[in-house]
């Protein structure tokens, strides 16, 4: 029976999901009582399309993919931090420029800030100009932020 089988077909493609859906609880013989032929016929589906070798593959595939998800999440919340503490800390430092408690003497650090906090957003840190790009609008958090830019770049004239 295994010689004849060699391309899986859709009722056969919805047993191997039934299988690997069992869980703890996966048999042959559920499969074939739910679907209705004979564990006989269910076994040989099994063999010839190697039911055991594809649920472990997907066993190991589904843990990778948690995994990842899950260093995708931490490193999302350690990005958020750092966003919070970059944030802060240029608010506080343009407040403390514009009453005068701290003169700018370089640039080059708030910049580095600046496209510090643009790589943690994703975002790239520098742009080159492309002829008939799209006009972007900006969200007024960016246009607040672009005057607190300014502003603080008056500071050096």
């Amino acid at each position: 029976m295994a010689d004849k089988l060699t391309k899986e077909n859709e009722l056969q493609s919805r047993a191997f999901e039934m299988y690997y859906g069992l869980g703890d609880k996966r048999s042959l013989r559920a499969v074939a009582e739910t679907i209705g032929r004979t564990e006989r016929t269910v076994a040989g589906w099994s063999r010839a399309f190697n039911w055991v070798a594809r649920v472990t593959q997907r066993n190991i595939e589904n843990s990778q993919n948690k995994r990842e998800e899950a260093l995708n999440t931490q490193l999302t919340d350690v990005r958020a931090r750092y966003r919070v503490i970059i944030n802060n800390f240029m608010a506080d430092l343009s407040k403390r420029v514009m009453k005068g408690e701290i003169k700018v003497r370089n640039i080059q650090d708030f910049e580095r800030l600046v496209k510090l906090d643009l790589l943690l957003m994703g975002e790239p840190t520098d742009r080159a100009e492309i002829a008939g790009g799209k006009d972007v609008e900006l969200s007024p958090a960016d246009k607040a932020r672009l005057d607190e830019i300014a502003t603080l770049l008056e500071g050096f004239k």
